[in-house]
């Protein structure tokens, strides 16, 4: 390290500079850092701390800066640690000894609270994005296959029969409980530390409400100590990665599991599916394997972070530097992951043949058989016992439900008439239903 030595006597050892040197982490910052530092600069003009002809060149510089981290050319120096000292290096070289004004009434340790906070934000933005763009997806798909009836599942084993536009619109709500999430924990993002300095404020005139302000932040910090060490929104964040990750992770299974040759519900196009190097006939669906293994490492990072934060003593602490690389890797993932699960469910075609063939055994319908017989009046626990003792019965003579005589319905109860065999269409059966959210054709077509 070549800055802010002058106290020393010995110079940074080299293995000691690459070690705590931050700037793999801080390249994704730079124009956070440089955004922060504009508004910084803007209000120390304002109240006077410095001059107008300062201000103005600083602010310039700052802005050729961005304008070279935009165009992908701005490059950080292992030496002088981190993004801050980088572009407080690159400033001086462009703007001469005014650069070194920037810093007053500042410290890293705000300062870098800062622009995690910005970076943030930023992300918060992109992966709602990016769920809106899948959720715009499933709703396709949805509405391409409105009418399709399969089986639906509890246990992995065939419960009652459902339409595949309810099924995979359940990944719609969940993503719309993560956008949310994201949406909340961007409230307690934006909450400007700038001002803090290094933990205890400053005596300098300065005004934080008018850089939170240029900013866009709504609020600013109420403690200092507080706001360097506070790292509870990027916690917030990964934990809000986590659960979209999971969802993700659960959709990727599900459609791994209908593409099996063993359920064949639905096919993945070319364009989504690999092949084997050594089994020509194989379609593989990779993409969405890959997406759920990558739910462990973003449930990773967030355990990562909780871990490094969980025994710090008050105050600002280097351990905070690693609170960067996890909400860095997993905006990364999850915003990949999004876009890899819109591109595998514009490519989904459903089986009719296989999901109506699937959706027609007869025991998915022993529920609707129940709720016959409670609309004629039978309780439902006696009912439930009535439907389970014929369907003991049906399977130890090796009789398929429709195929049952209506004398032997009515042998256990007196309720039974000749409609009950209508009960065994799978397509009557999601008509029927009528409750609210349920997977009846006119609630899903009224959530169309």
């Amino acid at each position: 390290m070549q800055v802010l030595r002058k106290a020393f006597k010995q110079p940074l050892s080299d293995v000691v500079t690459e070690f705590v040197a931050c700037t793999h982490a801080d390249a994704h910052l730079v124009k956070a850092d440089l955004t922060g530092s504009i508004a910084h600069a803007q209000m120390l003009a304002e109240e006077g701390l410095i001059s107008p002809s300062q201000g103005e060149a600083i602010e310039g510089g700052l802005n050729t800066l961005l304008a070279k981290a935009e165009a992908g050319k701005f490059e950080l120096k292992v030496e002088y640690e981190d993004v801050h000292m980088n572009v407080e290096k690159q400033l001086e070289e462009l703007i001469g000894s005014d650069a070194l004004r920037l810093h007053t009434a500042r410290s890293r340790n705000d300062q870098v609270a800062l622009d995690l906070r910005l970076y943030t934000v930023g992300a918060i933005d992109a992966l709602v994005d990016g769920l809106n763009f899948l959720q715009a997806s499933i709703l396709k798909s949805a509405k391409k296959h409105a009418d399709i009836v399969m089986p639906g599942y509890t246990h992995l084993q065939r419960a009652q029969p459902v339409l595949y536009a309810h099924a995979i619109l359940a990944f719609y709500e969940m993503f719309a409980r993560d956008i949310e999430r994201f949406n909340d924990c961007k409230k307690r993002t934006m909450v400007s530390p700038l001002g803090a300095g290094a933990q205890a404020g400053s005596g300098l005139s300065i005004n934080p409400q008018s850089v939170a302000k240029k900013l866009g932040f709504p609020q600013v910090f109420s403690n200092s100590i507080d706001a360097v060490s506070d790292r509870d929104f990027a916690a917030e964040f990964l934990m809000a990665c986590s659960l979209t990750a999971v969802h993700i992770s659960q959709m990727a299974e599900t459609l791994v599991i209908w593409s099996s040759s063993e359920f064949g519900f639905v096919e993945l196009a070319d364009n989504v599916t690999t092949t084997s190097s050594l089994m020509p006939h194989k379609k593989n669906p990779d993409p969405l394997e890959i997406a759920r293994a990558k739910s462990g490492a973003v449930i990773g990072d967030l355990v990562n972070l909780l871990v490094t934060l969980k025994a710090l003593p008050l105050g600002y602490n280097r351990d905070l530097q690693e609170t960067k690389p996890p909400v860095i890797n997993s905006a990364g993932i999850v915003g990949e992951a999004l876009k890899v699960m819109a591109c595998c469910v514009d490519a989904v075609t459903v089986n009719v043949e296989k999901t109506l063939a699937a959706a027609s055994d007869p025991a998915l319908m022993t529920t609707d058989l129940v709720e016959y017989l409670v609309n004629k009046g039978v309780p439902f626990r006696k009912a439930h016992e009535t439907i389970a003792e014929i369907v003991a019965d049906a399977s130890e003579n090796g009789v398929p439900l429709p195929d049952m005589e209506i004398e032997k319905y009515q042998g256990y109860a007196a309720e039974f008439g000749n409609d009950l065999y209508e009960l065994f269409n799978p397509k009557l059966s999601v008509t029927a239903k009528k409750s609210h959210g349920s997977t009846g054709v006119a609630e899903v077509k009224k959530k169309l």
